[in-house]
């Protein structure tokens, strides 16, 4: 039993470690959207790092729920005697549960910057399509400034 509990605190340990490292990942998304000039492949590769170390969060939870599982009924009847390790891994969980809540909020944040820098680019794509169109509709205007029309002539004598 006591072998199962360490290892729900580890696992506790190694999720709240993954969760620091998305918060600094998110940190670091917030400041690549928040330049003038966005960065999108510091963007991108952090959405690819993200990604393995969500991927390894859910593997910490499916682990730590199939421990949980196995020793729920007997830690039940036995809670006195693991309370240190208990209130080890409630301490930890409550951490974890903190860091989730922060990397939320940053994320709300991250989604926000995105949608107003989403905004702007597609005003600014607008903006260059309404700029092409104007110097098409005058370069083909000027080149009908020479252009005669061909006459009908009568050659009659």
């Amino acid at each position: 039993m006591e072998q199962y509990l360490d290892a729900m605190i580890q696992s506790m340990n190694e999720k709240s470690d993954c969760l620091k490292q998305l918060l600094d990942m998110t940190a670091e998304q917030e400041k690549a959207l928040a330049k003038e000039n966005i960065d999108w492949d510091t963007f991108d590769r952090l959405i690819d790092e993200k990604e393995t170390v969500i991927d390894r969060l859910g593997q910490l939870d499916d682990g730590f729920q199939v421990v949980f599982d196995k020793i729920r009924d007997e830690l039940e009847g036995k809670k006195a005697l693991y309370k240190d390790r208990i209130a080890k891994l409630q301490g930890q969980i409550r951490v974890v549960t903190d860091q989730s809540n922060a990397l939320i909020a940053a994320e709300q944040k991250n989604k926000e910057l995105m949608e107003n820098a989403t905004s702007i680019e597609r005003k600014r794509i607008r903006q260059t399509r309404a700029n092409a169109k104007v110097a098409s509709n005058y370069y083909n205007n000027m080149n009908r400034i020479n252009y005669i029309d061909p006459q009908l002539m009568d050659k009659k004598k």
